[in-house]
């Protein structure tokens, strides 16, 4: 009985363990590229981003394979001054946008990723799943 109870205990924790990745999977993420930069290029890195960048992540939002962008940088708190965040509507979204992403920028801007990278003193990506919003994104 005992190893009934413990073999039912353990198949519940992996369906349940299933339901969880596979909801994490289908739910709208906010990925964050955060960079490290010296105060004095903050302004170049910007621009770069704005002028190169931009229109490309801008066309990929009005192809809608990718619900939204933006750029921020450090106002106070810690050393991450130059971030770009993006918002998709789950991992499949993000992996085919990405992909796009890369395609247009070595096309259009084949320099660019190297220019930005001489700014860059550090560099991490960081995706979180978005639990709570208003209004909340488009599901389909």
């Amino acid at each position: 009985m005992k190893q009934l109870t413990r073999f039912l205990a353990i198949m519940f924790v992996c369906i349940l363990a299933g339901n969880v990745i596979a909801q994490s999977e289908e739910q709208p993420l906010l990925v964050v590229s955060f960079q490290k930069v010296k105060m004095s290029d903050i302004g170049s890195m910007n621009k770069i981003i704005n002028e190169k960048f931009a229109p490309i992540l801008n066309s990929l939002v009005d192809d809608k394979m990718l619900l939204g962008w933006g750029l921020f940088n450090h106002a106070w708190g810690d050393e991450w001054n130059v971030n770009v965040w993006y918002t998709v509507k789950d991992m499949a979204a993000f992996d085919k946008f990405w992909d796009e992403y890369m395609k247009r920028i070595s096309e259009k801007q084949p320099d660019a990723w190297k220019e930005l990278r001489g700014y860059i003193q550090e560099h991490k990506d960081n995706i979180y799943t978005i639990m709570n919003q208003y209004p909340m994104p488009p599901s389909k």
